[in-house]
């Protein structure tokens, strides 16, 4: 990243809020910010302003500008199209960044893909060669190392899975326009739904993971549900790569037991008939919420 005095500016787009952080070399946050995002009208507006009231003062130290941004991305075009922000559809988000910030460098991961490279790099997978990253938050994201290098594919949509189909009756239409994405099923606010189908009051995936605690049978059955989709998911990607190692980030996966239990119950299950995945490691991203921001400043390293 250059010079020590140099900072990257981190921006992290998700389906609720839009996380920015100065990020300096050796990684550590040492300020940051956020702004709603998911249906706000002003969100551009909002985020500009933001930026300018976290990092005006320091727009000469900027090594450049890193982001992460839930998909689909184009890292060629850079624009981005959150299934989950229909404001923002070939949104030009690293032009609109690069000329506020006057920055040369400004340079886009997927949320995922950020996640993967900053628990490769400084977190939980640091010793490992080939792993699946994922983000269980609002939506489902994936991102993958191989060979011990951030993979990248073409556009930028590498192991973009919560919109791989898992159940092709479904009758609801996901938000990315087709029908039974696996998103539809694990990503936290279906979980929640779920559980208020049969009878379970509350309103967020916080509240869902408490009242599984103390023992309430829908928030229990509808994380089980969501967890038992998460692992189908999963297991057809690493059998698909012959790679037995997840890395597992995002809200959701903050929740502790309550969802690691039966999530890693499940792996065993779905993996039983595929004789190579006899071992599959289920790894806590070490980060936690912060993964995004540090994935999106490593991008520029």
């Amino acid at each position: 990243m250059g010079n020590r005095s140099e900072l990257v500016l981190a921006i992290d787009v998700g389906a609720t809020k839009i996380a920015i952080a100065l990020v300096d070399q050796s990684h550590q946050i040492i300020d940051k910010s956020e702004v709603p995002s998911g249906s706000n009208p002003d969100l551009w507006s909002d985020l500009e302003k933001a930026v300018k009231a976290l990092a005006g003062a320091h727009l000469k130290e900027l090594s450049g500008v890193g982001i992460a941004s839930a998909g689909p991305i184009d890292r060629i075009s850079g624009e981005i199209s959150p299934v989950n922000i229909p404001g923002w559809r070939n949104f030009p988000l690293v032009a609109k960044l690069r000329e506020l910030t006057s920055a040369d460098r400004v340079v886009l991961h997927g949320d995922a893909m950020a996640l993967a490279n900053a628990e490769h790099k400084v977190g939980a997978a640091r010793d490992i060669q080939n792993f699946l990253g994922i983000v269980v938050s609002t939506g489902i994201g994936g991102g993958l190392v191989l060979n011990n290098q951030l993979y990248l594919g073409e556009s930028g949509n590498v192991s973009y899975f919560g919109h791989h189909i898992i159940n092709f009756d479904e009758s609801s239409t996901c938000g990315c326009g087709r029908r039974g994405c696996l998103e539809q099923y694990a990503r936290g606010p279906m979980m929640v739904e779920r559980a208020s189908r049969h009878g379970w009051a509350g309103d967020d995936f916080k509240t869902l993971a408490e009242s599984a605690r103390t023992g309430d049978s829908a928030a229990i059955e509808a994380i089980d549900y969501g967890s038992r989709a998460l692992a189908i998911g999963c297991i057809n990607i690493l059998q698909s790569l012959d790679i037995h190692t997840v890395v597992i980030g995002g809200g959701v996966a903050q929740a502790g037991d309550v969802y690691w239990q039966p999530l890693r119950q499940h792996f065993i299950n779905e993996s039983k008939a595929i004789g190579f995945l006899k071992k599959i490691d289920l790894i806590p991203a070490q980060l936690e919420r912060d993964a995004g921001l540090i994935g999106a400043a490593l991008a520029l390293a």
